[in-house]
């Protein structure tokens, strides 16, 4: 597994291209694929969370828990 600690955290493409694409869907499938993605990123984390710890599985849960937050934002954006 490389390192992540150096990464430059700019914008990151898949995000950007998820939050596209349901801005331009109507709102009902919008919301049905973002419940999608957070399922599988939820069951994901729990996968990663009952590895042995390192610096590598820590920064994954932490970029996972980042995606989490930004699905949560767009489906508040929906909602609204």
């Amino acid at each position: 597994m490389p390192k992540y600690g150096t990464r430059n955290r700019g914008p990151i493409p898949m995000t950007q291209e998820l939050e596209t694409m349901v801005r331009r869907m109507d709102p009902e499938t919008a919301s049905q694929i973002l419940v999608a993605v957070r399922g599988t990123l939820v069951a994901l984390r729990n996968d990663v969370s009952t590895l042995k710890t390192t610096q590598e599985t820590k920064e994954v849960l932490r970029r996972i828990d980042a995606y989490l937050g930004h699905v949560e934002s767009e489906r508040t954006r929906l909602a609204a």
